[in-house]
């Protein structure tokens, strides 16, 4: 009989150390690989609208890809952090209407699986913006 208590007993210790060993991942941690439109405006009267086409790859917490818009394409690198999303998209203009710069957006995923946020544009430095993503891909 006192093996078996013993084989019980190293059972549930092993299941106990498993249970630690095992990665946790909360609730409200998020990945956003994928094909994302993104919309957003830029001033109050607004000067500036962007809509580009981003492919978003994450390791972990960190985010990499590219975004291609109608007037510039870039790199774009980034962070996540629960629900919230940290966006810096490098842009070339492409077009004559095409802005060079750096877009940063902070947003939140919503329950929606729409992001949302502000933005600013390092051209622009006193000028913020709204915007929105949806996952397309």
């Amino acid at each position: 009989m006192r093996p078996i208590v013993t084989l019980l007993y190293a059972s549930a210790f092993a299941l106990f150390i498993f249970c630690l060993a095992a990665p946790v991942v909360a609730d409200d941690d998020v990945n956003i690989a994928g094909t994302w439109a993104i919309s957003g405006t830029l001033g109050d009267p607004v000067f500036s609208r962007m809509s580009p086409v981003c492919e978003l790859k994450q390791d972990g917490a960190k985010i990499h890809g590219t975004c291609k818009g109608p007037n510039a394409s870039g790199t774009v690198t980034g962070a996540v952090d629960g629900k919230k999303v940290l966006l810096q998209w490098k842009h070339v203009a492409t077009t004559d209407q095409g802005i060079t710069g750096t877009t940063t957006m902070t947003g939140t995923l919503g329950d929606d699986g729409f992001i949302r946020g502000t933005y600013t544009v390092s051209i622009f430095p006193d000028a913020g913006g709204t915007f929105s993503g949806q996952k397309v891909k």
